[in-house]
């Protein structure tokens, strides 16, 4: 049989085997670090895009937190001109309210009564006078209960008094002022 020497070309198969092993190992490196640098480059551009995302969050927080501060002192100088409206309208009301308890007064005293003294405290009103009769406080106590400007009589005494010509009863009335309301002020007005 011939003697064929094969190591030559075994080393040579080897050599380029080996040379092909490697090649590979490097295109996979290389393929590989390629792959990584782009994921890296991704990450990258996408922590930037969510970096200016926040920034643009951050910007228009702080604009919102100003506005809102804003609301806070439109709304408290919205509660300081309602309280100002209100004691303003509470003062127009007091104002016309002697008027009115002084016109319900001529309404509810009977024929009969003469009034002394009429004193306000608070809302309480404090009324002296004399009468001819008991019967005479009474209606009046009677048109104080169904008065729109006074309410509550409280008699606080009665005495019985002679005078030159005649008997009179000497009285002293507690009667209490309603609040008056912007409508019923109003319809007051309205109705004269």
């Amino acid at each position: 049989m011939a003697n064929i020497n094969l190591l030559p070309w075994r080393e040579e198969a080897r050599e380029k085997h080996k040379r092909d092993y490697l090649g590979i190992l490097a295109l996979v490196f290389l393929v590989s670090s390629l792959l990584v640098y782009v994921a890296l480059m991704v990450i990258d551009s996408m922590t930037e895009e969510q970096r200016g995302r926040n920034a643009y969050l951050t910007s228009e927080i702080q604009l919102l937190e100003k506005q809102i501060a804003e609301i806070k002192k439109i709304r408290e100088r919205k509660k300081d001109i309602e309280r100002r409206t209100e004691i303003i309208l509470n003062l127009q009301q007091a104002r016309n309210l002697p008027t009115h308890v002084l016109d319900e007064l001529v309404r509810i005293v009977p024929p009969g009564i003469y009034l002394s003294s009429i004193e306000k405290k608070g809302s309480l009103l404090w009324i002296e006078g004399r009468s001819e009769s008991n019967n005479n406080v009474a209606n009046m106590m009677r048109k104080v209960k169904t008065s729109q400007w006074l309410q509550d009589p409280n008699m606080r005494s009665i005495i019985s008094q002679r005078e030159e010509l005649r008997q009179l009863q000497r009285f002293s009335l507690k009667v209490t002022i309603r609040e008056a309301s912007p409508e019923q002020s109003d319809t007051q007005g309205a109705s004269r």
